[in-house]
């Protein structure tokens, strides 16, 4: 191994750990918002009346928001869904969850699905 060969061998391992401090990042990102969203579902079943997680309607709520009321939440904090939230804010969310909870006002009615 000539002394080119180890300098570049060195190059190459300083200039890794950004790049992989940037996907730990993303993959911490990542599941953050995975756990806010089943979270968000899981008290949405529950608001329902059901045991089970039941996909939060977030473009329906965002277009009639005094359906669905969430409680818990910092103040002046919209409820959306969770890849619009930071890293901070996810991170806090999950921090509080016994404080938070979904409140149906308005249940949203699904078009009846005709089989056959």
């Amino acid at each position: 191994v000539t002394e080119d060969e180890r300098a570049a061998e060195l190059q190459k391992t300083k200039t890794i750990p950004p790049v992989n401090r940037l996907t730990v990042d993303m993959v911490e990102l990542e599941a953050l918002r995975k756990s806010v969203e089943d979270f968000f579902c899981f008290c949405y079943g529950k608001a329902l009346g059901k045991s089970t997680v039941v996909p939060v309607p977030y473009e329906k709520i965002q277009r009639d928001q005094s359906a669905v009321v969430v409680q818990g939440l910092p103040e002046g904090l919209a409820f959306k869904h969770p890849a619009n939230y930071d890293v901070s804010t996810l991170k806090w969310i999950l921090e509080n969850k016994s404080g938070i909870s979904f409140i149906i006002k308005r249940p949203f009615l699904e078009p009846k699905k005709h089989l056959g």
